[in-house]
């Protein structure tokens, strides 16, 4: 069972709350508004958010790997390759160190796991750490 205040569980409730979307729509909406926060919610929610978007993006284009740099965003691999959004360094620096904290990735160059439930279903991100760059391997897909 997830602590109600845990990241882990924080991230799924984005993930859950956005699986309708069709997230570059949502990403190009937010960038558009100027990335603006929804008035009375704390700072982790936009980068929780914004790896939800990211992470839901990649699955649904059934891709096997997405990476997300700081300063240059997000890659999503599978058929085809391709950026999406840039969003601001500071919450996609957030979102990743939250994604590591909740992989338990303690020390540089570390992999770790994340198990999400994606409707009637789970799956296993393998989140690694290369310098700057994340990669989220999404086997099964």
């Amino acid at each position: 069972m997830l602590d109600s205040d845990s990241p882990h569980k924080r991230l799924q409730e984005q993930i859950d709350c956005q699986l309708e979307v069709t997230p570059q729509a949502v990403l190009e909406q937010w960038k558009q508004a100027g990335w603006n926060e929804e008035p009375g919610t704390d700072g982790d929610e936009a980068p929780l958010k914004l790896m939800a978007l990211f992470i839901l993006e990649a699955i649904k284009e059934r891709s096997v790997r997405l990476t997300v740099d700081k300063d240059k965003g997000a890659t999503i691999y599978g058929d085809k390759t391709y950026s999406l959004e840039g969003a601001p360094p500071h919450f996609i620096a957030r979102g990743l160190e939250i994604l590591r904290e909740i992989a338990g990735m303690d020390v540089p160059g570390s992999t770790g796991k994340i198990v999400l439930g994606i409707k009637n279903d789970s799956l296993e991100l393998i989140v690694q750490k290369q310098a700057g760059l994340h990669i989220i391997n999404i086997p099964g897909i």
